[in-house]
């Protein structure tokens, strides 16, 4: 294994955050060269400034360097979409160890030397992933999100804790089982993960390795940016709004419609031998379906949920469902309020 880090930065219109970010790499202090590649897609804000701007100062020997080297490339072009812009830095990645951070998002000082010496003194592993805070926009409120050991069988059955800004992976794994699956635009990450798992070893670390913006600007928070839209237009249709979009926060990854009936379709084999993982992403479709107002398919990714999984909670997610929409998303809320979280969603 080389001492090379290929970090990936895809990124569209992040002016506001990708300072943050980009510096958040270039300082990583340790023994080891850092390959960094910005997938930009073309952005129209002062995002490519900022990205030009550390290209000079690279080249003209003004940024306090910490590790052995860092090679800076970028582009700005536009593209199909942040799964495309991966692959296409994966593609050229000169790293044994891999891995992508998005434009919004940054890593702890210290995160890449820790995760180097984890791959050298476990050889046999494929994938190192380490615990995360979750932030909101402003940075002033932090959620700690501790992840644990997974297993292919735990990543199936039960809500994943693999977060991906903190997650790293071997050059021979992805050469092994190939790149990103480009239909997917929201669960990739997972797709990767149970891939991964299938074919090698994961490790995780109990240190915390990065940090999730989670807000207007994220993925995550892409709904959130129509729902202060909304609020300032109308009234009672805002609070439904709300309600939807922080109810499916509560699930381990936000996945579209579309993704998810892609996964259940794709791992459909896998999906027979784990039968409650199964019912798990019938029951988020279901949720999915509930929150666009889908009142039919809803009810049925609930009651096919059941027949594949008779376990109390989608038997309990079926029975609210009969409830109706707003009844339903508001419990999601509820519970979403209890542990503690809605403040990272304000704006």
């Amino acid at each position: 294994m080389n001492n090379i880090i290929t970090i990936i930065t895809p990124s569209y219109n992040q002016g506001q955050f990708i300072e943050e970010t980009i510096q958040s790499v270039l300082s990583q202090e340790g023994d080891f060269f850092i390959d960094y590649i910005i997938a930009d897609g073309g952005s129209t804000d002062k995002s490519v400034e900022i990205i030009e701007k550390y290209d000079t100062l690279l080249k003209t020997k003004r940024y306090p360097i910490k590790c052995k080297g860092v090679e800076y490339r970028w582009w700005s072009h536009k593209d199909k979409g942040q799964t495309y812009a991966i692959n296409k830095g994966l593609k050229i990645a000169k790293g044994d160890i891999l891995s992508w951070i998005n434009s919004d998002d940054f890593y702890e000082p210290g995160a890449f030397a820790y995760i180097l010496e984890k791959f050298k003194k476990n050889p046999h592993v494929d994938l190192v992933y380490g615990d995360c805070y979750f932030i909101n926009q402003r940075g002033g409120k932090k959620i700690l999100r501790k992840s644990k050991q997974e297993t292919l069988e735990s990543l199936l059955t039960q809500d994943y804790s693999i977060y991906q800004p903190a997650a790293f992976f071997t050059k021979r794994i992805i050469q092994k089982i190939g790149f990103l699956d480009q239909n997917l635009h929201y669960a990739m990450d997972y797709d990767l993960w149970i891939r991964i798992l299938q074919q090698g070893k994961g490790l995780y670390l109990p240190k915390v390795l990065s940090n999730f913006r989670v807000g207007e600007h994220s993925k995550t928070g892409l709904q959130q940016k129509a729902r202060v839209h909304t609020k300032k237009n109308t009234g009672k249709q805002s609070s439904e709004v709300a309600i939807a979009d922080e109810a499916s926060k509560i699930y381990s990854f936000d996945g579209t419609i579309r993704d998810l009936e892609y996964l259940v379709l794709k791992h459909e084999r896998l999906f027979e031998k784990y039968r409650r993982t199964y019912g798990v992403f019938l029951r988020r479709l279901g949720t999915k379906y509930v929150t666009a107002g889908n009142k039919i398919k809803s009810r049925k990714c609930f009651s096919q949920s059941i027949k594949v999984d008779p376990g109390i909670r989608n038997i309990i997610t079926f029975l609210l469902s009969l409830s109706g929409r707003k009844l339903y998303l508001t419990l999601l809320h509820l519970k979403m309020r209890i542990a503690g979280e809605r403040d990272l969603y304000e704006v």
